[in-house]
């Protein structure tokens, strides 16, 4: 009997973190290259499977799963969808690369490519500010009165003809290792960068990696399932305390 709420209690913890995954996914459906979290599951080693016990285990319980736990949370760096903006500094990465910013005096990765020159010809993110950075770690700076800046396939930018900048797009030989920052962007262990597989398409951005209505779909699935073992759990326990007010009593 205790080991059947054990299993239910589990699969409400499993339930209502996978809620919060997906939550957090719904909330950013609409971000321009934010990249959902997928929670993947595993099965749980029985008891006598676990550890060391100091009493054998029952032979009905050993042929019982252990039940569901959470294995780990990973992140799915799919290309998502293009939108054609029109705007000449809002760019896309058409493969595996992500750009480089600046946040905080730390550089980050990430696939949102709206990009804006400031007043002082500073190229930054449209989203808050930050530098958008070049090859070599610098921010890059345009000139505000040089027209209207275009960015070809490989990130070279110009000015009515004239080279005058280079977005730098990097690749990570693992992407397992990157760490989400917030705003859909990254932090990246240095040793990890590597070169970018990628091309980039002016006049795009990069939609959300969240699809809508299945992540809907898989909200209620949750939802139902942190319902059914909560009766599970109740069930139980009326069984229980049935057990020791009639057997035990008798």
């Amino acid at each position: 009997m205790i080991y059947g709420l054990y299993q239910s209690a589990a699969g409400m913890m499993t339930s209502e973190y996978r809620q919060g995954v997906i939550a957090n996914n719904l909330a950013n459906a609409d971000t321009p290259g934010f990249k959902r979290d997928i929670a993947v599951f595993s099965e749980r080693q029985r008891a006598d499977q676990a550890g060391l016990r100091t009493n054998p285990s029952s032979e009905l319980l050993s042929a019982l799963s252990g039940g569901v736990w959470l294995g780990r949370t990973e992140t799915d760096f799919s290309q998502a969808g293009l939108t054609r903006s029109d705007n000449p500094l809002d760019v896309a990465i058409e493969g595996r690369g992500f750009f480089v910013v600046e946040h905080d005096g730390k550089p980050l990765l990430t696939r949102d490519g709206r990009f804006i020159m400031n007043a002082d010809g500073r190229l930054v993110s449209a989203a808050d500010g930050a530098a958008v950075l070049g090859p070599g770690g610098a921010p890059l700076v345009l000139n505000p009165l040089g027209g209207e800046p275009s960015v070809s396939e490989d990130g070279r930018i110009t000015q009515r003809g004239a080279t005058v900048g280079q977005l730098a797009v990097v690749g990570v030989d693992d992407p397992r290792a990157l760490t989400k920052a917030g705003g859909g962007r990254f932090v990246a262990p240095p040793e990890r960068l590597a070169e970018a597989d990628a091309r980039l398409l002016s006049g795009f951005v990069e939609s959300s990696g969240v699809p809508a209505v299945p992540t809907m779909v898989g909200m209620i699935e949750s939802a139902r399932a942190y319902e059914i073992n909560a009766r599970m759990v109740s069930l139980q326990d009326e069984t229980l305390g049935r057990l020791i007010n009639e057997v035990v009593r008798v």
